[in-house]
């Protein structure tokens, strides 16, 4: 009798366990996805001024294109790579909530694609609302102050686009690639 005690008690601390981890695993899922967060506003924007002030001209490749230019072009490589690099970095940890960091920006940006407006009654809904989201071809002069930046800003469409891909294709990019290296990094040795 004391033996089926034993083995009660026992699967009581198994099932406890389990709910421990999966609340741990809650808990894991808002600080991964802030990370993501944190590395398109922070680290994205810096590392394209860093690109293109320091590294291009470094290497003899100077570029004419404006910051924002610069930057909205290359959005992919700039939110990919480094939330790729952070997920190998938290590999180590093997959370299986950051695998799943992709979903939160896909589901937002997948709204914001389903309720973009047209911007005519003839152009077709997807063909714009891919536009606005994954396009590139961005032209954004230079400006010398804060002053001619707002005139700029105001009328040339490709900021607006430029910066709805920011805030929300961006998170996207390096949700996939934080995500994809979690998921490496719980298939195979981080070490």
């Amino acid at each position: 009798m004391n033996g089926s005690t034993d083995g009660q008690q026992f699967e009581l601390q198994a099932a406890s366990s389990r709910d421990t981890s999966d609340i741990w695993r809650v808990l894991w899922f808002p600080l991964h996805l802030a990370a993501v967060y944190a590395i398109v506003n922070l680290a994205t924007p810096w590392l394209s001024g860093w690109t293109r002030a320091r590294l291009l001209p470094f290497f003899g490749k100077p570029t004419s294109s404006g910051g924002f230019e610069f930057l909205f072009s290359h959005l992919f490589a700039f939110s990919f790579i480094p939330a790729f690099l952070s997920g190998l970095i938290n590999a180590r940890f093997k959370h299986k909530a950051a695998q799943f960091v992709w979903l939160a920006p896909a589901a937002v940006l997948a709204y914001k694609f389903a309720t973009f407006p047209a911007s005519s009654v003839l152009q077709n809904h997807f063909s714009s609302a891919f536009h606005e989201y994954f396009g590139g071809g961005f032209l954004i002069p230079e400006f010398r102050d804060w002053h001619e930046f707002w005139s700029i800003a105001g009328s040339n469409s490709d900021v607006t686009r430029g910066m709805h891909q920011l805030k929300f294709t961006a998170p996207f990019y390096a949700g996939v690639g934080y995500s994809a290296a979690a998921w490496i990094g719980r298939h195979y040795s981080a070490d």
